[in-house]
């Protein structure tokens, strides 16, 4: 089994409870990581408890919180209940009941990709780093075993890997998905601490990013339809071909890119 120990040295495994150690053991093992008792011994620690998998910072004691992937509750549920009108499905084109295929080329935490499966659409989760990707697989393995969120959680594939990689495959091979979304990690401009702090446990685990104007090209040979990128308002589009027009919201733009010569691969007309 592949392991990751490379890309993630300041992190280790503890776990909350003795009967969860064998379980906490195998994640260890798969990522390559210490299994520590206490939190105090890393910077980053990936903290099983008997309802979630989170990541904590126990090193600085001004980002406390945990960091999970979370679809039920929270800010997940209220977006998922009241997120009709959100100018991410205006963007991306989706429309309730509409077969379309996408692929979320920056996973995260997952919250776009859960919004984007909850109004039907098939989605590809890309998530290069495994330490995010077991976040995201947790959240979605919670989700589908909740009434409410297990339909939009089944429509979610979660692939942990370099998005370039499975973009040119993808490209390669003509398997083009309808729409390619990106949405680059940066400083978020709202009032709430907790965002920002959440930021910076993840910025602190993946470091500096990689190039987003080569993810951009390779995103535009893999989009049968368009891509959509994600970025804050007033910031500069991504560094290469311009984009066709913009959705903008109160913090944040979607830059468009269309695919002109390109259709829909579902056969859906926009």
């Amino acid at each position: 089994m592949q392991t990751f120990a490379a890309n993630i040295p300041r992190v280790s495994i503890a776990c909350s409870l003795p009967a969860l150690q064998e379980q906490a053991a195998r994640l260890a093992k798969y990522l390559g990581l210490s299994l520590r008792a206490g939190h105090e011994a890393a910077d980053l620690v990936l903290h099983l408890t008997e309802r979630h998998l989170e990541l904590l910072c126990p090193g600085n004691p001004e980002l406390t919180g945990p960091v999970l992937a979370e679809f039920v509750a929270g800010a997940a549920g209220y977006r998922r209940q009241h997120g009709g009108k959100e100018t991410l499905l205006r963007a991306v084109g989706i429309k309730t009941g509409k077969a379309m295929t996408l692929l979320d080329a920056t996973g995260g935490l997952g919250r776009d990709a859960f919004i984007l499966a909850c109004h039907g659409g098939a989605v590809q989760l890309v998530e290069r780093h495994p330490v995010i990707g077991v976040l995201l697989a947790d959240g979605l393995r919670r989700a589908l075993r909740h009434p409410e969120t297990r339909e939009a959680a089944a429509r979610i594939t979660l692939n942990i890997a370099d998005s370039r990689q499975v973009l040119a495959k993808l490209a390669h091979e003509g398997h083009q998905v309808d729409v390619v979304y990106l949405d680059p990690m940066f400083p978020e401009r709202t009032k709430s601490a907790k965002v920002k702090k959440e930021l910076q446990i993840l910025q602190m685990l993946v470091g500096q990013e990689g190039d987003y104007g080569e993810l951009l090209e390779a995103a535009l040979r893999a989009a049968g339809w368009r891509v959509v990128v994600k970025r804050p308002k007033g910031a500069p589009s991504l560094p290469g071909p311009a984009p066709s027009h913009s959705h903008g919201g109160a913090t944040t733009r979607f830059d468009i890119y269309l695919r002109p010569n390109r259709h829909r691969c579902t056969g859906i007309s926009p």
